[in-house]
């Protein structure tokens, strides 16, 4: 099991490092190891306030990872060659993860990439509104989780999240231990009370 995260100029910061951080905690509280792989079309990307990461992947190779992580940010509203290639990439290969996560205005690449038809979703709460006028279900929860898509709210919505994702997918008490470990504020069973599940099957 390994996690893939897209970037593209001007993502968010929190909106990557957050899930990196939990998903990368797995590897410190589980007996197994899990790759985290940075995908980008460039070698090295800024991010809104200047953060430069690295990417590990190119978007021409084939998924590595079972759970796909696409963040928001300023970058997903401006025109790009680098955001035009993650949403070929999400196009091209969003039906072979088991599961995708987004994050904040994450959801939009979605959007146009074409993965996010009949299903119910959220996003930053100024850009509900926008969704919804694109004919999609907008609900206004932190997370959203309808089959194999799981959507969130703004910026720091993604470590509640990613939260998430570890309890479905490797049991809560993993989850426990991370949020033990960073000292986060909510219990696990507060932050799948925040959940809005539609199909959460996978």
């Amino acid at each position: 099991m390994d996690f893939d995260f897209l970037i593209f100029p001007k993502v968010e910061e929190l909106d990557i490092i957050g899930p990196y951080e939990i998903f990368g905690k797995l590897n410190d509280v589980s007996e197994k190891q899990y790759g985290l792989h940075i995908l980008a079309s460039s070698e090295m990307t800024f991010c809104n306030h200047g953060l430069p990461l690295y990417r590990t992947r190119s978007l021409d190779q084939e998924p590595h990872g079972n759970i796909l992580v696409v963040p928001g940010g300023k970058g997903v509203r401006e025109s790009s060659r680098e955001r035009t290639a993650v949403i070929e990439y999400i196009r091209r290969t969003h039906a072979s993860y088991n599961l995708i996560m987004t994050v904040c205005t994450g959801t939009f690449l979605l959007e146009e990439a074409g993965a996010l038809k009949d299903k119910t979703c959220t996003t930053h709460s100024n850009y509900q509104d926008l969704l919804r006028k694109k004919g999609y279900t907008v609900v206004p929860h932190r997370i959203v989780h309808h089959g194999t898509l799981i959507t969130s709210t703004g910026v720091t919505s993604g470590i509640d999240a990613s939260l998430y994702v570890v309890a479905i997918v490797f049991g809560k008490s993993l989850a426990r231990e991370i949020i033990e470990r960073i000292e986060y504020p909510f219990p696990i069973d507060r932050i799948i009370e925040m959940a809005y599940i539609i199909q959460a099957d996978r």
